[in-house]
């Protein structure tokens, strides 16, 4: 790192140098909803009035597009997610409501408090999924109309509404960073306009009147101030949710007076031709943003097919290739790859999008999924598979420059699938609070790669900061072997100084891990490769420093699952760190550390991975010193 960088504080560089990666657009949204936020709410004006006034009198509303996604969503749902959601519904109607895996008891279902004092003592996160009427959602989804619905789950989700309508207004001091979050509005008039689709479906034709007329108002009244509060200031896949809720609700007011359908296309058309990479995958690299967002296109697409407006060419090309990709990230147990910000929960199930998607017309066949390698990889995930296994190599940068917010520390760490159960986990996210665990999960330690001491090699801090950055280079030879060859350099502004360079040989039965560290830092500290199993997986180390990874649930005497032979080592250890699959939830897990150095020069470390016992002979070798 430069004197000049080295001698200011840690949080002033990362903010420093976050702020200077900042697209204008970025800057300029920052400004105006920090100036809506805190000065115009002190002004004497009533902007809540202002947005009733401009609801027309009488609204026209067509339900024929939602209700024909929400008839070709369903279907597509496996069983234990419909029932997940009908679960969800129930005790949400009962009570207890229940989001990031954390639970509040309401006092009175029937009279929600939107700001029970409660919610203080959660993260943001919580309070915002309530706002975006969240249980409306998984009514909506688990139940095939009204009629199946238990009248409780019915009749309490029609009085959230109506209080809802009766009681929050727009431009209350700090009106921004809660319930007109405009990301929760997004989400809000997603799930309203389904809500409104479910509601007058079914048979019966007693709904109330005035519900109707409620729930229309409402959407048409999130879309007047969504229209003037387009998050620039946040990006990413915001905005992605800005522009199909804006989609959504043009196609159910179809006669209002509204550009509420082009305006939702032209966002979702730039930000899909930035945020799609050439290879298909999202520009925020965490398969699970992927998924949500590849969700959204493909509901974009699903509703202007059932409405009067026609399909644009380029969404239908944006949808297929996101699908593509996604499919190509699909591992053997058909769940996430937990890379990046990523955890089971929040997308809907991998297979269930993968469904959805082939409902909707984006068949396998349409485009052939990438490669298992593809040359163009720009997002840089690489699968190397073998008979006995797939390894997933992250291979690319951690994320936009603009937007460190989901990047972690991962750079060529590795996942592993042997006989379809996953192996090698990342460390999946807590929350999204400034603490220990934030920085654990985004930190190189978290992850299946190599660390340098206790330094990262892209600096972090807070939620979401991120320092100067490096970006790796990549050689894939799909020859049998496959060969995977990742190298980068830390950034002269970084406090770390080395360069580090994986090179993954996979075969018939293994896969061999070779890191090659040099550098002033590697003279002077360890390097130390970590390994995270699965809960699922326990692990012993015998004399020779062998690991031996097996499934708890498999008898003592069964042959191991997996074995793990170092190279270049003696010193293996083993210790146990926290694995968080789902927000809010914590699991322990078996860690194994390689240790080696400090050492002048070069440092060389690795491990051979050889599934029921296979690769012996080949780890015989490479401890001799062939490569």
């Amino acid at each position: 790192m430069t004197e000049s960088l080295q001698t200011l504080p840690k949080a002033v560089r990362l903010y420093g140098h976050t702020l200077t990666q900042l697209e204008p657009a970025q800057v300029l949204g920052m400004v105006e909803r920090t100036t809506r936020n805190s000065v115009l709410t002190r002004l004497p004006l009533d902007f809540d009035a202002q947005y009733d006034a401009a609801i027309p009198q009488a609204l026209s509303v067509a339900t024929t597009p939602v209700k024909t996604d929400l008839r070709l969503l369903r279907p597509e749902l496996s069983e234990t997610t419909v029932e997940m959601f009908q679960q969800r519904s129930r005790r949400a109607a009962g009570g207890n409501l229940t989001f990031l895996n954390r639970t509040i008891q309401l006092r009175s279902p029937d009279q929600l408090n939107w700001f029970d004092d409660r919610f203080d003592d959660y993260p943001l996160l919580w309070p915002l999924k309530l706002y975006a009427f969240e249980p409306l959602r998984w009514a909506a989804l688990g139940f095939t109309d009204p009629q199946s619905a238990p009248d409780r789950v019915v009749d309490v989700f029609d009085q959230w509404v109506r209080d809802w309508t009766d009681s929050i207004e727009i431009g209350q001091p700090g009106y921004l960073r809660d319930v007109w979050t405009p990301w929760a509005v997004s989400l809000r008039i997603q799930t309203l306009t389904r809500y409104l689709a479910w509601r007058t479906g079914g048979t019966r034709k007693d709904v109330p009147e005035k519900l109707i007329e409620a729930l229309a108002r409402e959407i048409y009244r999130n879309s007047l101030f969504l229209e003037n509060h387009i998050e620039g200031d946040v990006g990413g896949n915001h905005l992605v949710e800005n522009g199909l809720a804006l989609l959504m609700s043009g196609l159910t007011f179809p006669d209002s007076d509204t550009s509420w359908v082009s305006e939702g296309l032209s966002i979702l058309g730039r930000m899909g031709a930035k945020q799609f990479l050439s290879d298909g995958g999202h520009y925020e690299r965490s398969p699970m943003y992927h998924a949500i967002v590849t969700t959204r296109f493909v509901t974009a697409c699903a509703v202007l097919a059932a409405s009067d407006r026609s399909l644009p060419n380029w969404l239908t090309a944006m949808t297929t290739q996101a699908v593509a990709y996604l499919r190509f990230l699909c591992p053997p147990d058909e769940r996430l790859p937990l890379c990046n910000d990523a955890v089971f929960g929040q997308a809907l199930p991998l297979a269930d999008c993968l469904r959805y998607a082939a409902a909707a017309g984006f068949e396998s066949s349409d485009r052939p999924a990438p490669a298992c390698n593809p040359a163009s990889g720009e997002t840089g995930y690489y699968w190397l598979n073998t008979d006995h296994g797939r390894l997933l190599v992250d291979g690319g940068p951690v994320g936009p420059s603009h937007l460190p917010g989901h990047s972690h520390n991962d750079l060529l760490s590795i996942l592993l699938w042997v006989g379809g159960q996953r192996v090698l986990t990342d460390t999946g996210v807590y929350d999204y609070a400034s603490d220990d665990r934030r920085q654990y999960v985004r930190g190189v330690a978290g992850h299946n790669t190599v660390q340098v001491g206790n330094t990262e090699p892209i600096e972090i801090g807070g939620k979401y900061l991120m320092g100067a950055r490096t970006e790796p280079t990549v050689q894939y030879e799909g020859t049998d072997p496959a060969v995977f060859d990742g190298h980068y350099v830390t950034n002269p502004h970084s406090p770390a100084s080395y360069q580090h360079t994986r090179k993954i040989v996979a075969a018939d039965d293994w896969w061999l891990v070779r890191d090659t560290l040099r550098g002033p830092d590697t003279e002077t500290e360890p390097c130390i490769s970590r390994l995270h199993f699965h809960p699922d997986i326990a692990i012993t180390i015998d004399e020779s420093g062998t690991v031996r990874a097996s499934h708890r649930a498999v008898a003592d005497d069964e042959p191991p699952l997996l074995s793990v032979h170092p190279l270049g080592t003696n010193d293996v250890r083993t210790t146990t760190t926290e694995y968080f699959p789902e927000f809010g939830v914590a699991r322990e897990r078996q860690t194994v550390e390689f240790r080696v150095g400090p050492e002048s020069g070069t440092t060389v470390l690795g491990y051979l991975l050889a599934p029921r016992n296979g690769g012996r002979d080949r780890c015989d070798s490479a401890g001799e010193g062939e490569e």
